[in-house]
Order: structure tokens, then C-alpha cells, then sequence
């Protein structure tokens, strides 16, 4: 029995707190009334088709009376007797089934009377003059002759009026019968019709308030949730079906809610692990343990990370203010069973109830009453490092799968940090060692070159001096020699000068310059025109729109003045020696570039020409080696890129990549490739 009123209780509930229900029993109401209705106006419509057909039966038949009478006074005559009384016996026989039909009703009539008395007792009374008087009368007429026939059709004539009267006056009570008959049908019908717009507009208002409404505010709800206020406060939530997807809605949120909470949280950390500092790593950690214990809702998160030489737990970080009281705090591996269980497992552990497993220390559990414990591996690229635990010490909690992705994922980022920290400590060590390295051969080469500058100098000063005071006593052997005492001389000094150059271009930084390429090049020209009209060589600016770089002046120069003279000197021996200088684009902007038909570059050379000191002719050419090095170092130092295209005994091109800021107007785009 208690089980059976339990189910039915739970039913009645649910039909109670049920859209369906009750739009089903709104439905299931007008349904019944309608069927009602149909019941009752087909009972009336079929009484009064039956009354009216009464009526019409009744008002056209009563002339049958009529009828008999003029066929009696034809009795009289001599001719078609047996033939007039057949006439007379059959519309008896139908006036007669006329009033059966008006007293008891027929299928065509239905019943009779039923809400009006009178109406039956006035037909029988009809019959009872029928059967009584007329009907023996028109007996007696179709029997006899002579007087007494007619004494018969006088006494019938006599009460045909009154008969025919009384049908009369039945017709028209039947009429006022039919007319109540449809007053009642016209009143149902608007009763109906009411009674029907009535519950249309409860079930429309019943479906706003329990469909409509709430629907709309989960609409409204599901536009801020898209237009990420994910705040917003929930809604009231019914126990209907409706109720249920608001509901649902509410957990959907509630999920994206923590969801966006956990990509904010994790966000931060990664953008705080990546601009991790000298220093950093242990505001780092910190932060790291405390949205771990948010998102999660711990009330406790340590960062454990396992000692490698005294086989210990070492506290690198704690939330809240707990970080004060453990941090570089010792644990021995015997106090803490579940950490060492998650560190060599390498995989999650979850301990719902640290006080079943009362016969062994757990270190937390007995330090801050620890109820519920989760823990995460710090796995590095080698193998683990460490823990994250999340301890629970208000209450018995249950840890979700959710709960151990998230606490993954910041064990995660908890062994990137401290990876990241002993990468960027041995980075800084062995990069702080390369300067002073670098330095020092800086200074070095930097005291070298000056200490041979000078003597490189003299050299080239005191065979000058040997040629002067000496040289009409040296021989022709003895001169030429003497001019090559000088000419390496000065080489020498160029070449330290040069190597100074460098040296003070990778050290000293300047402000950018919007710099007019196509004035740098008309100046570099002019410098220029005097090595041209030497070599035969035909220097041509094939474009007057170039753009703008941004980088220094004198850099700029550098690069111009370094390709230009070496396009001279390695011009070879062409009829008609040339050096273009113009401007091309290619899918990452503008390109400078110096074009020449000299002698060509082979293809094993065109790296090695870039680096210091490397000639492609011996000393037939004057030159250090060092011009195209200082091309690259500088077009590096602004992030650009130069590079060379050539064919031996057709030419060369020299293209150099810097940053541009604007051209004049388009040019044609040169092939790069």
C-alpha cells in the first residue's frame, strides 16, 4: 500500500507540475465540451428535424380529411363505385398512419413532445375523435346506400372542420415546439462559442506564462551568455519542462562560467610563465598554486618537487596564507603515502577520505586536518619533479574529473615555470659568460688593430722617405719592391681603419632616419664619378622613385658606396662596362639593387664573398675584403638581408632588403628570381 501511494503521489506531482499536463488537460477539457456540444446539437438539430417534418407532415396531409369527404359524396353517384371506395379505404389507411407517426414519432420525425406535454395529449385526443367518430362514419359510408349513406357522409362533413381545426392547432404547437428548439440550439451555440474562447485564451495565457515568458528570458539570457556577460544572475527555475531547460541552461552556463574562469586563470599563468624573469619563478609558483586551489575550490594547494640528492619534499610554493608557513619547508617521503603514490605512478590519485587511513601518518592530514586529498605529477622532460596536492579541510568532498584535468593542467605549467627558470638560469649564466668573452675580444681586436694602424702607417711613411732620399741610387728592382713596401703599407692601415669601422657599427646605436634613398644615391654618385671615369664605367640611376628607409644616413651610405665601388673595381674588361642602381618589389616590399656586366661571381663564392677578408681576385685589385662584410652587418643590424645573383663573364646583381617606410610613386617590379 505505501508503495502504491507513493507511486501514485509522485504521479499526481508529476501531472501537477506538468506543461503537458496541463495543456493537455486545458485540451482535454475543450475537447470535452466540444464533444458535449456536438452531442446535445445533434440531439436538438435532430429533434427539430423531426418536429419539422411534423410540421410539413402535419400541415399537408391534414387536407387528406378534405379529400375522403369529396371522395363519400362520390359514393352517391351511379358510376365507379368499387373504385371510389378503394380511394376512400387507402387515404384512411395513410391518414391513419399519419397520426401513428404524430403520436409515436418515426425516423424521419424522432420523438415527439418530450418538452412539451400538451402536444402528445392533443394527438391522442386527435385519434380518439378519429377512431371513435370519423373513422366508423367513413366505415359505415363504404357499406351502405341510399339514406343511409347519406346520414354517413353528413355526419362526416360535419366533423371534418373541427378535425381538421384541431390538426391545426397541433401544427402549431409543434412550430412553437421547433422554435424553442432552435432559441435553445442559437443559445448553446453561443454559450459554445464562449465557453470555447475562454479556455483558447487560458491556454494562451497559460502557455505565456509557463512557455512564452520563460523561454523568452532564456533567450535574453542565452544573448548575454553569447555576448560574454557569463555573470549575469540565474533564473527563477520552475518544476516543469520548461523549468527542467532552464535548468539545464543554468548548469551549460554555470560549465562556461568555470570554463572561461579556468582559460582566464590558465591565460595568465602562461602569459606570466613566458615573462618569467631572474626571480621570478617563485611569485610565479605561488600564483599558480593559488588558482589551482580557486578553480578546483581547495581549500589548500602545495607544490611539492622532490629533492634529488637528500630524497625529500621540498614545499616550493603554498596557497593562501600558507605559503608564509611552508615554503622551503622539509617533508620526509614517510609522512606523505598519496604523494608518493602520485610521484611514482606518475598519475592522478584521489583520496576522498584521508581519515579511513587512520593507522598511517599523512603529514597534511595531522598538520591542518586534512579531509580529502588530490594530487597531480610534475612531469618534466626527463621524469617527474614533483607534486601538485589539493587538500580539502572543511569537509568530505568529492573530486571531480573536471577538478583533475584542471589541476593537470597547472601541474603542467607549475613544471614549464620551473623548466623554463633553470633553462632562462643556465641561459643567463652562459650568455653573461659569451659578453664577457665577446668583450674581451673586442678589446682585444680593437687594441691589436690600433697597435698595427699605426705601424702599418709608418711603414708606408718610411718607404716613402727611403724613395726620396734613396731613390737614385736603387735600381729598377730595388724601386719596385720599394713600391710594394708602400702599397702594403697603406693596404695595411686601410684594412685597420676598415676593421675600426666595424668594430664601432656593432657597438654604437642611433635613432631611426626617414631617409631619402634616391638623395643617398645622387651623393654616392657624385663621390663616385671620378673611380667611373677611370674604369670607362657608365653609372645609370634607372629610376627616380625610391622609397624611403628607415635607418641611418650614414649606414646607408655605407651600403651604396661599399656595392658601387666594388661593381667598379670588378667591372673586368668589358667594350661597354655598366652599373645600374634601382629599385624592385617583391610579396615583402621594396628591394635596392645594384646591377653590373663585369666579370661575375662563381656560384661556390656567393657566401663567402659576405665574410671578412675574402677577395675574389688576388692583389691585381686593390681592396681590404671587408666592404661586402660591412653591407651584411649592416643590413642585418635594421633585421634586412642582402644576397647576390651572378653568372661568371655576364655580370652581377646585389640586392639589398631594409626597412622601408614609403615610395614616391610605383615602380616595376624587377624579377628576384
Amino acid at each position: 500500500m505505501g508503495d502504491s501511494g507513493t507511486h501514485t503521489s509522485s504521479i499526481f506531482h508529476a501531472l501537477r507540475t506538468s506543461i503537458v499536463a496541463k495543456l493537455g488537460g486545458l485540451f482535454g477539457l475543450l475537447a470535452l465540451v466540444y464533444s458535449l456540444f456536438l452531442f446535445v446539437t445533434t440531439s436538438l438539430t435532430s429533434e427539430l428535424i423531426g418536429v419539422t417534418a411534423a410540421i410539413n407532415q402535419a400541415g399537408t396531409e391534414r387536407m387528406r380529411i378534405y379529400r375522403i369527404g369529396v371522395l363519400l359524396l362520390d359514393l352517391g353517384r351511379d358510376t365507379g363505385q368499387s373504385d371510389v371506395r378503394e380511394a376512400i379505404v387507402e387515404e384512411r389507411t395513410r391518414w391513419e398512419q399519419v397520426l401513428d407517426e404524430l403520436r409515436s414519432g418515426s425516423e424521419s420525425q424522432g420523438a415527439l413532445g418530450i418538452n412539451d406535454p400538451l402536444v402528445p395529449r392533443r394527438i391522442e385526443e386527435l385519434r380518439q375523435r378519429w377512431v371513435q367518430n370519423l373513422r366508423p362514419t367513413i366505415d359505415l359510408a363504404i357499406t351502405v346506400s341510399g339514406a343511409r349513406l347519406q346520414s354517413a357522409q353528413n355526419a362526416y362533413l360535419a366533423q371534418a372542420d373541427s378535425l381538421v381545426a384541431s390538426v391545426a392547432e397541433i401544427v402549431h404547437l409543434l412550430e412553437r415546439q421547433a422554435a424553442a428548439r432552435t432559441t435553445r440550439l442559437y443559445t448553446l451555440q453561443l454559450s459554445f462559442l464562449v465557453l470555447s474562447l475562454s479556455l483558447m485564451g487560458i491556454t494562451i495565457v497559460v502557455l505565456h506564462r509557463k512557455v512564452g515568458a520563460p523561454l523568452g528570458r532564456l533567450t535574453q539570457r542565452v544573448r548575454s551568455l553569447v555576448a560574454g556577460d557569463v555573470e549575469a544572475p540565474p533564473q527563477p527555475v520552475a518544476a516543469d519542462e520548461v523549468g527542467k531547460l532552464v535548468s539545464g541552461f543554468e548548469q551549460v552556463a554555470d560549465n562556461f562560467r568555470i570554463n572561461v574562469q579556468e582559460l582566464e586563470a590558465l591565460h595568465a599563468t602562461g602569459q606570466e610563465i613566458t615573462s618569467l624573469g631572474v626571480g621570478g619563478l617563485e611569485n610565479a609558483l605561488r600564483r599558480i598554486v593559488d588558482r589551482a586551489a580557486d578553480l578546483v575550490h581547495a581549500d589548500l594547494a602545495i607544490l611539492l618537487v622532490r629533492h634529488p640528492m637528500m630524497d625529500c619534499w621540498m614545499v616550493e610554493a603554498a596557497s593562501g596564507a600558507a605559503f608564509d608557513t611552508l615554503r622551503h619547508q622539509i617533508v620526509l617521503p614517510e609522512e606523505t603515502p598519496f604523494a608518493n603514490q602520485t610521484f611514482e605512478t606518475k598519475q592522478p590519485v584521489v583520496v576522498e577520505e584521508l581519515a579511513l587511513y587512520h593507522d598511517q601518518p599523512v603529514h597534511f592530514r595531522d598538520q591542518f586536518g586534512a579531509k580529502s586529498y588530490l594530487g597531480v605529477p610534475l612531469l618534466g622532460p626527463h621524469d617527474s619533479m614533483g607534486i601538485l596536492g589539493l587538500w580539502s579541510t572543511s569537509s568530505v568532498r568529492h573530486f571531480t574529473n573536471r577538478d583533475v584535468r584542471a589541476a593537470q593542467q597547472f601541474a603542467v605549467y607549475a613544471s614549464v615555470a620551473m623548466e623554463n627558470a633553470r633553462l632562462f638560469d643556465e641561459l643567463e649564466s652562459e650568455s653573461r659568460q659569451l659578453r664577457e668573452k665577446l668583450k674581451s675580444v673586442e678589446r682585444t681586436i680593437a687594441e691589436l688593430t690600433h697597435e698595427v694602424k699605426a705601424p702599418a702607417g709608418r711603414v708606408a711613411e718610411f718607404a716613402s722617405w727611403i724613395e726620396s732620399d734613396y731613390g737614385p741610387r736603387l735600381d729598377e728592382k730595388g724601386l719596385r719592391y720599394l713600391s710594394y713596401i708602400k702599397k702594403e703599407g697603406r693596404d695595411l692601415a686601410d684594412l685597420a681603419q676598415r676593421t675600426l669601422d666595424v668594430e664601432r657599427l656593432m657597438k654604437v646605436s642611433a635613432p631611426l632616419e626617414s631617409v631619402d634613398a634616391l638623395e643617398v644615391i645622387q651623393e654616392v654618385t657624385q663621390l663616385l664619378s671620378a673611380d667611373c671615369a677611370k674604369h670607362g664605367v657608365r653609372l645609370d640611376i634607372v629610376d627616380s622613385a625610391f622609397p624611403r628607409f628607415a635607418c641611418r644616413r650614414i649606414h646607408l651610405r655605407q651600403i651604396l658606396e661599399n656595392l658601387l665601388s666594388n661593381a667598379i673595381k670588378y667591372i673586368g674588361r668589358q667594350p661597354s662596362p655598366r652599373v645600374e642602381i634601382g629599385c624592385a618589389d617583391d610579396e615583402m616590399g621594396p628591394v635596392l639593387y645594384v646591377r653590373d656586366n663585369g666579370m661575375g661571381i662563381d656560384v661556390s663564392m656567393r657566401e663567402e664573398i659576405f665574410l671578412p677578408f675574402k677577395r675574389l681576385v688576388g692583389h691585381e685589385i686593390a681592396g681590404a675584403g671587408i666592404g661586402l662584410s660591412v653591407v651584411k652587418t649592416v643590413a642585418e643590424l635594421y633585421g634586412g638581408h642582402v644576397w647576390v645573383k651572378s653568372q661568371i663573364g655576364v655580370g652581377s646583381t646585389f640586392y639589398v632588403r631594409l626597412p622601408a617606410m614609403a615610395r614616391t610613386r610605383p615602380v616595376k617590379a624587377d624579377s628576384l628570381t
